[in-house]
């Protein structure tokens, strides 16, 4: 794969990752989940990206424990002081995409829970390496879930690979880049024997019996290299500089709230 398209892809990752802390510094108590990828669609645009390689996730409380393929973000789910969220973002422009994903504690703090899933998160992209096969993946993100005495949601599969516009034989990127996400081979999954080359999205989520959290990270594997798109070092992944906004426990003013003047 040329640099530049790595180099492309990792621009827009920290793109996404701006977005995503935008995104968190904006929220406030009793906000459904409709309401924050309403909120992320307004950013998006004042952000200057031109869509999503797949619409915003969203997901409150004990919808977390559910996996977010086919979640429809809820009208009926807010956001309130102690509530797990769960957020996932991938905004693109011209020929690259970013997808990064984080959960929290609404109002501040954290969990055994949380941490296990950004360690599990962290460890499964140091453990991507030209010399594993996709597969391997899978079953080390799911003994590192066991061990802490977590499952994982997905058992589907826990990521994706990242296609680039010049690896997709037709036109229409990015949606045939996600058409792509759907086909086993492109998939994270235990069964997967390929060996690890090219960029990845990763996100094991981890439930136990009341929620789920999961971080979503793109790594980049090739014969020489290991790169964690977007962030400079390992221990970023699952970090953002705005983490703290999160405890944004303010009520939304009584008069009408437009999702482009919450950017402001």
């Amino acid at each position: 794969m040329d640099d530049s398209v790595i180099e492309s892809f990792d621009k827009a990752q920290r793109r996404a990752i701006s977005l995503m802390a935008r995104l968190l510094s904006c929220l406030e108590t009793g906000m459904s989940e409709r309401d924050v990828a309403q909120l992320a669609e307004a950013i998006l645009v004042d952000m200057g990206f031109d869509g999503w390689f797949h619409p915003p996730e969203v997901q409150i409380g004990h919808r977390t424990m559910q996996a977010p393929v086919w979640r429809i973000p809820s009208p009926r789910s807010h956001l309130g002081k102690g509530k797990m969220v769960m957020i996932s973002l991938a905004p693109w422009a011209a020929q690259a995409f970013g997808d990064i994903g984080t959960s929290f504690v609404f109002g501040g703090g954290t969990n055994r829970l949380l941490d296990v899933a950004r360690s599990c998160t962290r460890a499964t992209c140091g453990y991507a390496s030209h010399w594993k096969c996709v597969g391997e993946l899978y079953a080390f993100a799911r003994s590192w879930a066991a061990k802490n005495f977590f499952s994982l949601a997905n058992r589907h599969s826990i990521g994706h690979a990242i296609l680039p516009a010049s690896a997709l034989p037709n036109p229409g990127f990015p949606k045939t880049a996600h058409a792509a996400t759907w086909l086993r081979r492109y998939q994270i999954h235990f069964l997967n024997p390929r060996r690890m080359h090219g960029m990845f999205a990763i996100r094991p989520q981890l439930v136990d019996t009341r929620h789920g959290a999961s971080f979503r990270e793109i790594v980049f594997v090739d014969d020489t290299r290991r790169l964690i798109l977007g962030r400079d070092h390992e221990s970023q992944v699952g970090r953002f500089h705005q983490d703290s906004a999160t405890a944004n426990l303010k009520a939304p003013a009584d008069e009408p709230r437009t999702a482009a003047a919450s950017t402001t």
